[in-house]
């Protein structure tokens, strides 16, 4: 872990942590040329590896590559990435400065009470959209949940942390074991979905079902599944019961997300969101241009 006072690349001061997990810490830091330049706001994000992390050297590739992949991507529910470097001790990213809470956060303090369908509604709208952009680009985020969604002071809804965007997709050339157990290792496995615990190519469903488990979660405070592995949950028959603030419209919607096979799960986020969001409207929609069967 960097002190605080130590200045990374010679640019940027490390002066509060944000947090600190087994990998890795995140800090506020004052940019040195944001304030040379008297920008208005000099302070960015910083998450820096730990020096003696476990799988480093997997870390640090995924760390680079995440800058380099992500910081084109500007969306206003993406937390903006704008660099990372190598400063002969610590590798680090750079990005937007937050100020809010995770969602993690928010339903951790609300110990097991909801949120009110208008708030999760207004998380999953947002985080779709963040996605839906990710999509057009033809990448998966693959780890969306609590600890990834922020809430900003002035209500805005910003999706963090891609590294697993990165992992490889699995293919003949690599060794299917090693690769399967490095992506396992990368996943949160409450909200991956069976086919991302399975080692299946990478699909827009997969965030599709991660974005469902945490819109169950928003509505009722609790998980689908028991915070059981989808894989788990399958063999266990577990049925998810329906939350008593929604209608049964949106029901069949949530569930179609909830759904642990890909083949009965609704195949996009933008669909999903548009459909339990305002559901009345999408039918309606549908009737005037399709047979509804």
């Amino acid at each position: 872990m960097a002190p605080l006072g130590y200045v990374l690349g010679d640019r940027f001061v490390l002066v509060e942590v944000i947090s600190e997990g087994g990998t890795s810490t995140v800090y506020r830091a004052i940019d040195r040329i944001g304030l040379w330049a008297r920008e208005q706001n000099p302070e960015v994000a910083v998450k820096v590896l730990k020096p003696d992390s476990k799988m480093r050297q997997k870390l640090v590739q995924l760390l680079h590559r995440e800058a380099r992949l992500l910081r084109d991507f500007v969306h206003r529910n993406l937390v903006r990435i704008y660099d990372s470097d190598y400063d002969g001790k610590y590798h680090y990213l750079v990005m937007e400065l937050l100020k809010g809470s995770s969602l993690a956060q928010i339903l951790a303090d609300r110990q097991g009470q909801p949120l009110s369908p208008s708030m999760s509604f207004h998380i999953v709208r947002a985080a779709g959209q963040g996605l839906a952009h990710m999509h057009s680009q033809g990448v998966v985020h693959g780890d969306l949940k609590p600890g990834n969604i922020f809430m900003t002071s002035t209500g805005e809804v910003k999706i963090l942390d891609f590294g697993t965007v990165l992992m490889p997709r699995l293919s003949p050339q690599h060794d299917r074991a090693t690769a399967l157990l490095d992506q396992i290792r990368f996943l949160t496995p409450a909200y991956a979905s069976l086919e991302m615990l399975t080692g299946e190519p990478r699909a827009e469903s997969d965030d599709v079902y991660s974005l469902a488990v945490v819109a169950y979660l928003a509505l009722t405070g609790t998980h689908p599944y028991a915070r059981c592995p989808a894989d788990e949950a399958l063999k266990a028959n577990l049925i998810p019961a329906a939350p008593p603030t929604i209608s049964p419209a949106q029901w069949r919607v949530l569930a179609s997300g909830l759904a642990l096979n890909r083949r009965d799960r609704i195949e996009t986020v933008g669909e999903f969101v548009q459909r339990l969001v305002r559901p009345h409207w999408f039918y309606r929609w549908c009737g005037q241009r399709m047979p509804l069967s």
